[in-house]
């Protein structure tokens, strides 16, 4: 998030100064947002999003990822308890929807084979 940050700033020609005129945001805490050393708040985020033109999916995806990589031990235990959490909201997981439509095709496959067997 922090290159992010710093590379649409950069695009947009702004300063640090400039761009903590503009968000409302101060100076040392845009620098601090820029070298990883600070997170911004989710408000802050949106702001900067719409001020430097980042797509706000984005900003937020890399804002979520840096939240969850600071706060939580993302150890074994802690992404199976987050896949769950997901599964029981409903949200399917990469590699499980992958893996059931495999397990879809398979199925499929060997009710047509015992179609074709019982034809003979």
């Amino acid at each position: 998030m922090k290159d992010l940050l710093k590379q649409a700033r950069l695009d947009q020609k702004l300063s640090t100064r400039k761009l903590a005129e503009l968000s409302k945001i101060d100076q040392a805490l845009i620098s601090k947002f820029e070298n990883g050393f600070r997170i911004p708040t989710k408000k802050q985020v949106q702001t900067l999003a719409q001020i430097l033109k980042i797509d706000l999916k984005k900003l937020l995806v890399a804002w979520y990822k840096v939240k969850l990589d600071k706060n939580f031990d993302l150890n074994s235990f802690a992404i199976q308890a987050i896949t769950e959490i997901l599964q029981e909201k409903g949200i399917e997981v990469g590699n499980d929807k992958k893996e059931n439509q495999i397990t879809e095709i398979l199925d499929e496959l060997e009710i047509l084979k015992q179609k074709l067997t019982s034809l003979k």
